[in-house]
């Protein structure tokens, strides 16, 4: 576990890097609010990212999580769900409509990973959402704006998170450097999520990619290259 990007007042984004497979849990915060984004896999990192976003500047009151928000619902991303009393819990709807078979595959990955790191989590239940959407939906924190976008090709239910005041785009499992691992059954679906990525950046202005997984991408030309990266994967997979 690691504190990879701290968060201050003029840049308030963190992360925190996961001892599972460079996961990142992802918080932002403004005035007295916080949101978080698939905010991690053991308890302590969820913790420490808590910690992170609830702490004020200069000795002030904590600040309240309003919002959770998970991107889609593989293991990795919907662990911290429940974590943050009070807050309201959005997830694509697709993803929280997801049937009982699915759900217990969901929850057996879950308890295996549990094992091997040896955490007891006995008590975890799938995410209950408070608001669903099926395009996109926005949330307020502080002066943030939180955009959810819809964006099925990773899996059937998977979103991204855009936080337009910070140029700042979390792409769960796209771009995680290359995605090509994570994408399975859904190829057709994955290459056209990258081509909506790619006008999203140029569209929106994205200066920084946050992925789920691995390195953050840093500057234009950083994203762009993150972007060629998966699509010469896919056609080197398709040759």
């Amino acid at each position: 576990m690691s504190l990879l990007v701290e968060g201050t007042p003029q840049d308030p984004l963190v992360v925190v890097r996961s001892r599972l497979w460079q996961f990142n849990g992802i918080g932002f915060f403004s005035g007295d609010e916080a949101v978080v984004v698939d905010p991690g896999i053991d308890p302590t990192e969820i913790a420490l990212l808590t910690e992170r976003v609830t702490t004020a500047h200069r000795d002030g009151p904590p600040r309240r999580v309003t919002h959770v928000l998970v991107t889609h619902s593989h293991h990795d991303h919907i662990r911290g769900w429940s974590r943050f009393e009070g807050a309201e819990v959005i997830l694509p709807r697709v993803a929280a409509e997801k049937d009982e078979a699915a759900r217990g595959r969901i929850l057996a990955a879950k308890h295996k990973i549990d094992q091997h790191l040896e955490v007891d989590d006995p008590g975890f239940a799938y995410p209950e959402a408070d608001r669903v959407f099926d395009e996109q939906v926005s949330v307020r924190c502080g002066e943030l704006t939180l955009e959810m976008r819809f964006l099925p090709g990773h899996s059937n239910c998977t979103s991204v998170v855009w936080v337009p005041q910070l140029r700042t785009l979390c792409t769960a499992d796209y771009l995680v450097s290359p995605g090509l691992p994570y994408c399975r059954w859904q190829a057709t679906a994955f290459d056209e999520a990258l081509a909506t990525l790619r006008r999203w950046v140029d569209e929106l202005g994205v200066e920084r990619i946050v992925p789920a997984h691995r390195e953050l991408h840093l500057g234009r030309d950083a994203v762009f290259a993150a972007i060629a990266a998966d699509e010469w994967a896919m056609r080197r997979t398709r040759e």
